[in-house]
């Protein structure tokens, strides 16, 4: 009996222990979220409002004035929010009409053709680091130029357009204020939670590096290597030469760029002038879904 009963303490203890790293796991994980809303209207009509929704850089639902309906882009999230969720959703996104309305309003007010059609954008953005929201912004664009820009951190609107400064009041009243932090806390911060929280929205994928050499005109060797195909986006790409770093010519980088699929692509250039061999040279890449380093030779 006594025997039994440790071991039952042994496996809740051991269960325990799994239970604490794997939520460590989980919650280590970086995560954003991009609300984008996009209004097309006149000053006494609105014609079009689409809404799309990006996390960790994939598309997993949109919305249209036309269809009426929330459109979830990955299959499983649709058994992850429910039904019941999904419904409110959409409910509140048929509520937000109006408010579009009024905004299509203010940009078309000192307007004299009434009949012209205007754009006005609502952006939101939202990042999460073990599982606490660690930054939020929401970004007002009319017609193309950004107008209002709010940090949620900082807490006040900043105001890139003077002659849209006098509708101050509208944006810091008290119905605006709770109506933006809901936003942010319910389609921004909790949806994310709730669909990261169950499963990633993507599979994480390894680079394909390819390294490649030519010379110039001028005689200077040119190393390329470029990894492309990977996520999550964050990865290190250097040139070394006998296994050190160093600056052993001119070296540019791409950035971290979009593929269409959703990974990342990411190229890096060293310009060794004519008297270097380029002998010895390697291209390093450190990425999460790669063990140890890789090593390309150049």
């Amino acid at each position: 009996m006594e025997c039994q009963r440790r071991w039952i303490w042994f496996s809740s203890a051991w269960l325990l222990i799994l239970g604490v790293f794997a939520l460590r796991e989980t919650q280590a994980a970086h995560h954003r979220h991009v609300g984008q809303f996009t209004s097309v209207g006149t000053r006494n009509a609105l014609l079009e409002l689409t809404g799309i929704s990006f996390m960790d850089d994939v598309e997993v639902g949109s919305y249209n004035k036309v269809r009426r309906q929330i459109i979830i882009k990955i299959p499983w999230i649709s058994e992850v929010l429910g039904v019941n969720y999904i419904t409110q959703r959409h409910n509140l996104l048929l509520d937000h009409e109006k408010h579009f309305t009024w905004i299509m309003e203010y940009f078309a007010k000192n307007d004299t053709n009434h009949n012209r059609n205007h754009m006005g954008q609502l952006l939101a953005d939202c990042e999460i680091d073990s599982n606490i929201k660690v930054k939020s912004h929401i970004h007002i664009i009319g017609d193309g130029e950004e107008i209002y820009r709010i940090d949620e951190e900082v807490g006040h609107w900043k105001y890139l357009k003077p002659e849209f400064k006098k509708y101050q009041h509208i944006l810091e009243s008290l119905f605006w204020t709770d109506l933006r932090k809901h936003y942010t806390n319910q389609y921004c911060v909790d949806l994310m939670r709730k669909i990261v929280g169950y499963k990633n929205v993507r599979d994480d994928v390894p680079p394909e590096v390819t390294v490649s050499r030519r010379v110039n005109r001028e005689g200077n060797i040119i190393l390329s290597c470029t990894a492309t195909g990977f996520y999550p986006r964050s990865i290190l790409l250097r040139w070394e030469k006998n296994g050190k770093l160093g600056i052993w010519g001119k070296e540019t980088s791409s950035g971290t760029l979009p593929n269409a699929d959703s990974t990342f692509y990411l190229q890096v250039t060293l310009e060794l002038p004519p008297e270097d061999s380029g002998m010895g040279y390697t291209c390093v890449v450190e990425h999460s879904e790669l063990k140890t380093p890789a090593v390309y030779p150049g």
